[in-house]
């Protein structure tokens, strides 16, 4: 996996992260810094932990069938994403106690939310050796990333109307649909 591969699986990833800081932003939630950090940190677990678990088969498995599979992992996740933006997937329920804010607990549960599709891209990320270890780290850098710039473009956003659209999955599902044929051919 090259540096550009990482950098856009990373970011295919994290995509979420603006729809749920949006999401947030439209309902007045608000998600500190502390509640950012963690939602970070578990996307980097997940992810590290899936990485690991790909290296870990990429030991065991032929290096083409481990190519394969993986491009057919992140193939699926790349369908996955696109029909639930099409199906109009609501976001994340994030503020589950209404407070108006984030807290740890739910910054916990929205960083597992988020993170559950980066497994099997990062199961993907870790059979392909080099790269690949930076994924998490990436992930999280980008969720952060994220998170904020949703949060900061509600304002600008709302004032269109184009807030309920499934752009950011359809966009999200397109990379790692480009990722995955970049797997294959390289």
């Amino acid at each position: 996996m090259n540096w550009m591969a990482a950098i856009l699986l990373s970011m295919a990833l994290s995509i979420d992260a603006l729809s749920i800081g949006a999401s947030c932003g439209f309902r007045g939630i608000r998600t500190p810094l502390k509640a950012k950090v963690i939602i970070c940190a578990v996307s980097v677990g997940v992810t590290g932990a899936a990485v690991f678990l790909g290296d870990i088969l990429s030991s065991i498995i032929p290096e083409l069938f481990g190519k394969l599979l993986g491009a057919v992992l992140l193939f699926g996740l790349g369908i996955y994403m696109l029909v639930s933006a099409v199906l109009n997937r609501e976001p994340v329920e994030c503020d589950t106690d209404h407070s108006s804010g984030i807290d740890c607990r739910e910054a916990f549960v929205m960083g597992l939310a988020l993170s559950a599709d980066s497994f099997s891209a990062g199961i993907s990320a870790g059979m392909s050796q080099g790269v690949g270890l930076f994924v998490p780290f990436l992930c999280g850098a980008f969720q952060m990333l994220f998170l904020c710039t949703g949060e900061w473009a509600v304002r600008h956003i709302i004032r269109t109307g184009h807030h309920k659209t499934p752009y950011w999955g359809i966009i999200s599902g397109v990379i790692l649909l480009v990722t995955a044929l970049f797997r294959v051919l390289m």
